[in-house]
């Protein structure tokens, strides 16, 4: 089958950074000064400011559609500059660089990570202490492109001792209702929520609703066609979480939610009353 390591190599990139600065284009020319043959691709720069959830979730998200060989590096770094460590890590023939912050967490739940390092740093004086993705992650991707085997970027690192975020816990099966907040708001409007019934081990038929800003919307469909134009709903979205949409509308305008809102999900038996998450 098609190997990207017999041509380009491919580099995906999650980072924070957004449009503005120079932090992008720098990032990729360190990359194409190790290797001129990458393809930087980005995945996105639009990971709110810091939020290693919301990296984990991306990555998670997308690099299975992507060919083997390609590597994944991931900035969002918080602690850039302090002790923190710095990873290469690889699995089902792919590569992961970033820091050691959780932004693997959900990699290492679902057991695709086999094999990590500790990237070891070039000399100081080459690295700047706010943006390690350019002088030391970049470099160490950019390495990999061209051959160098992930053990010789550093020392072996146990996959048990990387940072890990907080996991979403299995319901217990007499549980009426979940609290949760809204997760992120795509380009169409749709609101993504932090229930992810896969995770959870839940049923969509016990689902009876979702509830945020006070308004309760119990419409469930499988694809947005499936509802009026105009008309409220929820489904599972592309990555597996429960979404707020309005078919052709804007639905975060329509429930006037923002991320880190509260958001409330009735199961069976359906609650008396609206609970306060």
């Amino acid at each position: 089958g098609f190997s990207v390591e017999k041509f380009m190599r491919i580099v995906t990139l999650i980072t924070d950074f957004g449009w503005q600065d120079l932090y992008v284009g720098q990032l990729k020319g360190r990359l194409l000064q190790i290797c001129p043959t990458i393809l930087p691709l980005d995945l996105t720069h639009g990971i709110p400011a810091w939020d290693r959830a919301a990296a984990a979730r991306a990555l998670h998200e997308s690099w299975s559609f992507f060919p083997a060989g390609t590597i994944h590096l991931v900035v969002v770094d918080p602690g850039v500059g302090s002790a923190r460590q710095l990873v290469a890590a690889s699995g089902q023939g792919h590569f992961f660089l970033g820091p050691d912050n959780g932004v693997f967490s959900l990699l290492l739940q679902d057991g695709v990570l086999t094999e990590a390092r500790t990237i070891l740093a070039p000399p100081a004086e080459t690295v700047s202490p706010t943006f390690h993705g350019r002088d030391i992650l970049a470099p160490a991707a950019g390495r990999l492109a061209t051959g160098t085997k992930l053990a010789e970027l550093g020392p072996e690192r146990d996959l048990a001792v990387l940072v890990r975020l907080p996991e979403a816990s299995p319901l217990e099966p007499d549980v009426t209702s979940l609290a949760g907040e809204v997760l992120s708001v795509d380009h169409f409007g749709n609101v993504r929520t932090s229930f992810h019934p896969g995770r959870l081990g839940l049923a969509l038929t016990r689902i009876q609703g979702l509830e945020v800003q006070g308004v309760l919307v119990q419409r469930q469909v499988r694809c947005y066609a499936e509802a009026a134009p105009g008309e409220l709903c929820w489904l599972t979205d592309s990555g597996g979480y429960l979404e707020l949409a309005c078919n052709q509308d804007r639905a975060v305008d329509r429930l006037s939610c923002q991320p880190g809102d509260a958001l409330c999900l009735l199961l069976t038996p359906p609650l008396k009353r609206a609970c306060t998450a």
